[in-house]
């Protein structure tokens, strides 16, 4: 039987198609940190788990060599599916939570990583077990240092170990077509590492490491430490970064990287105000949660608070939409089934952090199904130059589609606004009230 980390004829034709599927299904995708992969030895991924399966896929598309990840026991229960998953090179990683006896499991799974890292394949682990669309960390199991430490015990003498961490960030957790950005922070030399430790045995060295990456991993997005008001305060750094005159994500000469920078200095200035204010803070913190309840209720965008020119940006909007409204109408007919089938799975999914990795299949799984069928149905029914055209305004269908009703809905969004003073006043009073802390 293939080993997982073998190449496989099959999944080397599957994987650039993946790829590009991945790349248009954001609106812009930014892959930084690639000078900090180790190349003298194996390397172990660290990322944070914000985005449940479109984690793996911006990871996979970030680097062309060969990696393998790890995937919650859970879902390899079904045999096909099992086969399926080992096929996109996938082991299963079972938790604490599943049960001691399954736990156990995870010595033959720690064998076959220490063999993936002993021939330099990568692998990628989420060590915080579970995702969680927040823009923070939580506890980090200790799967991924077992993995290293057998490693290590092997042949670490022969070359170094390394977990080299990654942060993940969205511009959008649950919106198709929003943006990626995936950062490689400085590797951790796992081998080295634990040999400046004053410990006597395995045990001993988990806290270490788990601090040490925590540390690292929590440097290389937009980041919010652990506690009380993490949504409200994921608000307030988006309101005072809109009130700087930033533009969204994702929009025309915006750098991804750049803007999570940006955001971490607004971050640590909240930490900041919240520990040296703690009631004002408090306080605040209330206005914010209200405001954006209220601001989601009228459906506006928070987008919309930025713009000095309301009449100007609707005229220009609803220009665009005329241009697009052909193109639109057609992607919709075109891409029908597709964005069909879409709606009514992403309804019917529970996790909402789970609707992206749908839009993302339907592209990937449905579009290969239903190009073969919509190409034999043009060829058969039109000249050959019709059919070929019908087929070039269908690649780009699916993902257009979806820009044009994002652009409608901010588009509605800017009229909205206009009408809501106490909102807009809202808005302003925040910044103010910050301000003047």
């Amino acid at each position: 039987m293939r080993k997982i980390y073998e190449k496989d004829p099959a999944y080397s034709l599957l994987k650039p198609i993946v790829d590009w599927c991945t790349k248009h299904s954001y609106r812009k995708v930014e892959v930084r940190g690639q000078e900090n992969l180790p190349t003298d030895g194996p390397v172990i991924l660290a990322a944070n788990h914000c985005n449940t399966l479109m984690d793996a896929i911006v990871i996979l598309r970030a680097h062309k060599d060969t990696t393998v990840f790890g995937a919650r026991a859970d879902m390899f229960n079904n045999k096909l599916i099992a086969k399926i998953m080992y096929f996109l090179r996938i082991l299963p990683m079972v938790r604490q939570r599943d049960g001691l006896r399954n736990v156990l499991k995870n010595v033959e799974t720690q064998d076959i990583i220490v063999e993936i890292l002993e021939n330099d394949v990568r692998f990628c682990m989420f060590p915080e077990g579970r995702h969680r669309p927040e823009k923070s960390l939580l506890p980090l199991g200790k799967g991924i240092f077992r993995a290293a430490l057998a490693a290590n015990a092997k042949f670490g003498d022969k070359k170094p170990i390394y977990i080299v961490p990654v942060g993940i960030e969205y511009g959008d957790f649950f919106r198709y077509r929003g943006t990626s950005l995936v950062t490689y922070g400085k590797p951790l030399n796992v081998t080295e590492f634990i040999k400046g430790l004053d410990v006597e045995n395995e045990a001993q060295m988990m806290e270490p490491l788990r601090k040490e990456l925590t540390a690292r991993m929590s440097e290389l997005f937009s980041y919010i430490p652990n506690g009380d008001n993490l949504k409200e305060k994921w608000v307030l750094t988006k309101i005072l970064s809109i009130s700087s005159g930033r533009k969204p994500y994702g929009d025309f000469g915006t750098c991804l990287y750049d803007n999570m920078l940006k955001n971490r200095e607004i971050i640590a200035g909240i930490e900041h105000n919240c520990q040296e204010h703690p009631e004002t803070m408090g306080k605040l913190l209330e206005d914010v949660a209200e405001f954006d309840r209220y601001r989601r209720k009228d459906g506006i965008s928070i987008y919309s608070f930025r713009k000095k020119n309301n009449t100007l940006n609707i005229i220009g909007k609803s220009f665009a939409a005329l241009i697009g409204l052909p193109y639109f109408i057609i992607s919709a007919v075109l891409s029908l089934p597709m964005w069909v089938t879409e709606k009514i799975v992403r309804n019917i999914v529970k996790d909402r952090a789970f609707r992206n990795t749908v839009s993302f299949g339907m592209k990937l799984g449905f579009g290969l199904v239903w190009f073969p069928i919509l190409a034999t149905l043009a060829f058969c029914l039109t000249p050959w130059y019709i059919a070929l055209g019908i087929l070039l305004l269908f690649i780009p269908s699916y993902s257009f589609f979806h820009d044009y009703l994002e652009g409608m809905r901010r588009f509605i969004s800017d009229i909205r606004i206009i009408r809501c003073k106490k909102l807009r006043k809202r808005f302003k009073s925040i910044v103010k009230d910050y301000s003047n802390l």
